[in-house]
């Protein structure tokens, strides 16, 4: 979650920019990024809200962290699709590993029969994600 965090903080400091946000303005909204992304599970003291600053792929590679996010669904959508098509779902999932990175990932997903421009198909990775929850829910409190 932290990395979708960052990346919703990068998407709103470029439209901050490009409006002449100043530093502190940045700052601000990072800050703001941090109390909504722990709630009121962590106690963030007001330093934090410079940590931005130190954390490179914000200027090098922006929007880098999209790639987990992404990957993270990703995989647990083609979770869904391999528990709803069982063995059958196996040789095209070793033809999505077999490709690695030898081309673009739409062209591998493409090939191996997986819709990825379908909502259905990531809505499946949201199941697995409230399945897990609802999982986690249903444990007994112990103390």
């Amino acid at each position: 979650m932290r990395q979708s965090f960052f990346a919703l903080f990068e998407r709103q400091a470029h439209e901050m920019i490009q409006q002449n946000a100043s530093v502190d303005e940045l700052a601000a909204a990072y800050a703001e990024n941090l109390k909504v992304m722990f709630g009121d599970s962590v106690e963030v003291s007001d330093e934090f809200k410079w940590e931005w600053v130190s954390i490179p792929h914000i200027f090098n590679v922006p929007f880098y962290v999209y790639a987990y996010a992404f990957g993270q669904l990703l995989v647990l959508s083609l979770y869904k699709q391999f528990k709803a098509e069982g063995e059958s779902f196996k040789p095209r999932y070793a033809q999505l590993l077999a490709a690695g990175g030898s081309q673009a990932p739409m062209s591998v997903l493409d090939a191996a029969g997986v819709d990825v421009r379908k909502a259905s198909f990531w809505q499946g990775g949201f199941d697995v994600v409230a399945d897990l929850v609802s999982q986690l829910e249903a444990l007994p409190v112990s103390g």
